[in-house]
């Protein structure tokens, strides 16, 4: 899957291509199935395109479009006439099992980000706070709320529909805006809250609790799973503040 912006894979631009060009191959040819391409083809893209527009760049929303957009690919190469054992294995080799290598360890390392890393900083919270009505801002609600036991406001209003309404008054200045309003006890961010532009806010009425970063979380006691979680560390580095008592 191609990682955008920061992570860029060269091999899904030559998957993709492969799959253009297997698409277009295949409604070259006056055959009724072309109508189904044809609804695979547009969905698929239609669905990433929108996806990136927003920024949602979570893997797995990309899984069904990702699917879909592989079936030219399996079409062609059943079709083949001639030397289709030839195509075949190629398919086998230079696509199949390195996306299913890929798609290993990317499965093992996300489970290493998600389990062994998120979930600890839900744990964190759960002991630290013991007022479980207090509410935590954070990213898009997963792991860490779930395991803090804290009430949530998460930034894409995924279980909030107050921060939603933030958003479509003021997309820029909506954090801000719900910190302010709604004064959560906690909150975590993904760079230094004080280095904002509204650093002094949050200066005045938040503290620093604790840093949490993904490499001290890649450590294991099988080597194979250490060298999987070196090699594509999974998670972001957090910064936790308190509120400050006014």
């Amino acid at each position: 899957m191609l990682k955008l912006p920061d992570n860029f894979n060269p091999f899904t631009v030559v998957v993709l291509v492969f799959e253009i060009l297997c698409f277009i191959y295949l409604v070259r040819q006056p055959e009724k199935r072309n109508y189904f391409l044809w609804m695979i083809f547009i969905f698929g893209w239609v669905k990433q395109l929108i996806f990136i527009s927003q920024k949602s760049l979570f893997d797995w929303y990309y899984w069904v479009p990702q699917i879909l957009l592989f079936v030219p690919g399996v079409i062609f190469i059943l079709e083949q006439k001639t030397r289709k054992y030839l195509w075949l294995g190629l398919f086998v080799l230079f696509y199949m099992i390195p996306m299913l290598a890929f798609q290993t360890v990317h499965s093992i390392a996300t489970g290493n980000g998600e389990w062994n890393y998120r979930r600890t900083i839900g744990l964190f919270l759960n002991h630290y706070e013991k007022d479980k009505n207090q509410w935590i801002l954070l990213e898009p609600a997963g792991y860490v709320p779930y395991f803090s036991g804290l009430k949530t406001i998460d930034e894409v209003g995924l279980v909030d529909k107050e921060i939603q309404n933030e958003i479509k008054k003021d997309r820029q200045n909506y954090w801000i805006n719900t910190v302010k309003k709604r004064k959560p006890k906690y909150l975590l961010s993904y760079d230094n809250l004080f280095e904002r532009k509204d650093g002094a806010y949050y200066t005045m009425h938040y503290r620093l609790l604790k840093e949490f970063r993904v490499k001290n979380h890649l450590k294991s006691s099988n080597p194979l799973l250490e060298k999987i979680y070196i090699l594509k560390p999974s998670g972001t580095d957090y910064n936790l503040y308190v509120r400050i008592k006014d």
